[in-house]
C-alpha cells in the first residue's frame, strides 16, 4: 500500500507527522511523494490561526478530489481534526478516519478499519501522557532534526486555541527523550531542535522543578549530537541555571 502524508502547520505538528510515518513504516506501507499514486493520503492538520484553517480544509477537499481515481483512504489527523471532531466527518464525507491530537499511535489500526469499509473517529484523552523514544522517519533531510520535549500549555490566553486543542503542559519524560535523542544521532541527526509550547517549563509537571537544564546537559554527552537549539523559550522562565547551560556547554 502506497502512502502519501501531507504535514502542516508547525514543527511540534511535523514530529508526530514522523511519528506516524514510523508506525506505518514498520507496517510495511510504502511512502510516497507523488498523490496520484497513494492508495492513502494522510493530512496532519492545523488549526492555529483562520489561514491556518483555511490551508487545512482546502488541502483535505484537494485531496479528497482522488477518492474519484484510485484513493482508498484519507485519513485527518492533528489540530483540526481535534477541535472539530464532531462536523468533520459529517460536513466532509470523503474523509475515511479522524484522529485527533492524542490519537496518532492509532495511525495504522485507523487504517486496517478503513480499509475495510468503516468510518472512524479515534479521539483520546486530550491530556493524555505523550510519549517519546518511537522510532520516526525524519523528514528533515537527515542532518538536522526536531526533539519535541512537552506538549499542550497551561497559560490559556483568551487568543489561543492551544490549550483546547493540545491539552495541559505535559512533559515527556527524560529517559524517553534521551532514548529518541540516540536513536537520531545514530541515524545520522547532528543538530537537535527542541520544541515544545514552551520548552523553557519541562519537566515541572514531571519533577517538581523545571528541568531544560539538565535535560540538556544529558543531551550534551550523546555521540554525534554537535549542535542544539532551544525554541519557544518565553523570557520570564529562563533562569540563571539555564543560562549557565548555555554558556558552559
Amino acid at each position: 500500500m502506497n502512502i502519501f502524508f501531507v504535514s502542516l502547520g508547525c514543527d511540534k505538528n511535523l514530529v508526530d507527522s514522523e511519528v506516524m510515518l514510523g508506525l506505518l513504516d514498520a507496517k510495511g506501507y510504502q511512502i510516497v511523494d507523488d498523490e496520484t499514486q497513494a492508495d492513502v493520503i494522510v493530512i496532519n492538520t492545523c488549526c492555529f490561526i483562520h489561514d491556518a484553517k483555511e490551508e487545512s480544509i482546502n488541502t483535505i477537499l484537494e485531496m479528497a478530489q482522488y477518492k474519484e481515481q484510485n484513493l482508498k483512504a484519507l485519513v485527518v489527523a492533528g489540530c483540526l481534526a481535534e477541535r472539530y471532531k464532531d462536523e468533520i466527518l459529517k460536513e466532509i464525507p470523503e474523509i475515511d478516519a479522524v484522529l485527533g491530537t492524542t490519537a496518532i499511535d492509532a495511525i495504522a489500526d485507523a487504517l486496517d478499519e478503513v480499509l475495510k469499509g468503516q468510518q472512524h473517529n479515534y479521539i483520546e484523552d486530550i491530556n493524555k501522557a505523550p510519549q517519546g523514544g518511537r522510532h520516526r522517519v525524519v523528514t528533515t533531510g537527515g542532518y538536522y532534526a526536531y526533539l519535541k520535549i512537552a506538549e499542550g500549555c497551561d497559560k490559556h490566553c483568551t487568543y489561543c486555541i492551544i490549550p483546547k486543542v493540545r491539552g495541559d503542559y505535559r512533559s515527556v519524560p527524560m529517559e524517553q527523550l534521551l532514548k529518541e535523542a540516540k536513536e537520531l544521532a545514530e541515524g545520522g541527526v547532528k543538530e537537535l531542535i527542541l520544541v515544545a509550547q514552551e520548552t523553557t517549563l519541562y519537566g515541572k509537571d514531571l519533577y517538581g522543578e523545571k528541568s531544560l537544564p539538565r535535560l540538556l546537559r544529558e543531551l550534551c554527552k550523546i555521540e554525534g549530537i554537535h549542535w542544539i537549539r532551544l525554541l519557544y523559550c518565553y523570557p520570564e522562565e529562563i533562569t540563571d541555571e539555564l543560562i549557565r547551560v548555555i554558556k558552559e556547554e
